[in-house]
């Protein structure tokens, strides 16, 4: 008994020890730059992408709500187009009319 808690000891001080040497192991100075440089690279190339993405976007929208008042200009010009039509008619065509029948 006494000697398979010796072993279990000993397996257990060298999981330990084999953790504490690679505990101690980290990211050198250099690889700690090279890291820092890689993600201010990235940091560098998206903003400007993100930027653009957005700026396309909001454009866009603008763009659609001037052509959804476009196309209601347009309609209200075809009815108002409508209605001087209607009222040359009336002037122009009744109202001669009109004269002549009350003479």
């Amino acid at each position: 008994m006494q000697e398979l808690q010796d072993r279990n000891f000993d397996e257990k001080s060298e999981i330990l020890s084999e953790y504490d040497s690679q505990k101690g192991e980290g990211l050198s100075f250099y690889s700690l730059v090279l890291a820092y440089i890689f993600i201010a690279t990235m940091v560098t190339l998206f903003i400007p992408v993100i930027y653009i993405r957005n700026e396309i976007y909001y454009i866009s929208r603008d763009i659609d709500e001037l052509r959804n008042k476009h196309s209601v200009l347009l309609e209200e010009n075809k009815n108002l187009e409508r209605n001087i039509e209607k009222l040359k008619f009336k002037y122009e065509i009744l109202d001669p009319l009109t004269i002549e029948l009350k003479k």
